[in-house]
C-alpha cells in the first residue's frame, strides 16, 4: 500500500495522467486522497509556523494548531472541490460524483506537501507560488481525466471555481472565518498575532504583549 501511495504521488508529481486514471475506478481512492491532503496541511501550516513561534505559543498547544490547521485545510479542499463540482456541472454540463472528483482533485495538492519549505528565508515566497503553480497544473489535468475537457476547459472550470469560492467566503462565509479564527485562538491559548504582518513586527507585537500580561 505504502509503496504503491508512493509510486502513484510520484506520478502526480510529475503530472502524468495515469495516476488520475487509475483513481477512477479505485475504491480506497477517496481515503488516500484526502490523507493526501491532510498531510499537506500539515506541511502548508508547518511552513506559517511562524506565527506560532512569534506568538510564542506552547509545544503541546502548537502541536494542537497544526493538527487544526491542518484540519481546516482539509475542509478548504472540500469547499474548493465542491465548487469545481458545481461549475463543472451547471457550466460545463459535465456529471460526475462529487466523491470522484474529490479523489483526483485531493492527489494533485501532493506538491503542498513540501509546503514546510516556505519557511526557507529569502526564498520562502518564490516556494509558495511554485507550489500553488505545480497544483494548479495537477488540478488541470485531473479535471481533464475525469470531465474530459481541453486544458482551456479545465483551467476556465478551476478558476471559476476558485471564484465561487472566494464569493462565498467573502459574504456567507464571513461568520465561520470569525468562528475559525477564534477557534484557532483558542486552541493556541492566546490571541494570535495577524499573519500577514512582517516577521520583525510580529515578535515586537508579541513581546508587547507578554509585558502586558506579566
Amino acid at each position: 500500500m505504502l509503496s504503491f501511495g508512493l509510486e502513484l504521488l510520484g506520478q502526480v508529481l510529475w503530472l502524468q495522467r495515469e495516476p488520475f486514471e487509475s483513481l477512477l475506478g479505485s475504491a480506497r481512492g477517496l481515503r488516500w486522497s484526502l490523507l493526501v491532503v491532510f498531510l499537506a496541511g500539515l506541511s502548508q501550516a508547518l511552513g506559517q509556523s511562524v506565527v506560532l513561534f512569534a506568538n510564542r505559543v506552547r509545544p503541546h498547544r502548537f502541536v494542537a494548531s497544526l493538527l487544526l490547521n491542518a484540519a481546516l485545510y482539509l475542509l478548504g479542499f472540500a469547499l474548493f472541490a465542491s465548487s469545481i463540482w458545481l461549475v463543472a456541472r451547471y457550466g460545463f454540463g459535465r456529471h460526475t460524483s462529487l466523491g470522484t472528483l474529490m479523489r483526483l482533485v485531493g492527489v494533485a495538492y501532493a506538491p503542498y506537501l513540501f509546503g514546510f519549505f516556505v519557511l526557507t528565508p529569502y526564498f520562502g515566497s518564490f516556494i509558495a507560488v511554485a507550489l500553488s503553480l505545480w497544483s494548479l497544473a495537477a488540478v488541470l489535468v485531473a479535471l481533464e481525466v475525469v470531465f474530459g475537457l481541453s486544458l482551456a476547459q479545465a483551467f476556465l472550470c478551476s478558476a471559476l471555481g476558485w471564484l465561487l469560492l472566494q464569493l462565498t467566503q467573502r459574504s456567507l462565509g464571513r461568520p465561520l472565518q470569525r468562528a475559525v479564527d477564534a477557534g484557532r485562538s483558542l486552541v493556541a491559548g492566546r490571541s494570535l498575532v495577524l499573519q500577514g504582518e512582517p516577521l520583525e513586527d510580529l515578535v515586537r507585537r508579541a513581546r508587547r504583549e507578554d509585558d502586558r500580561g506579566r
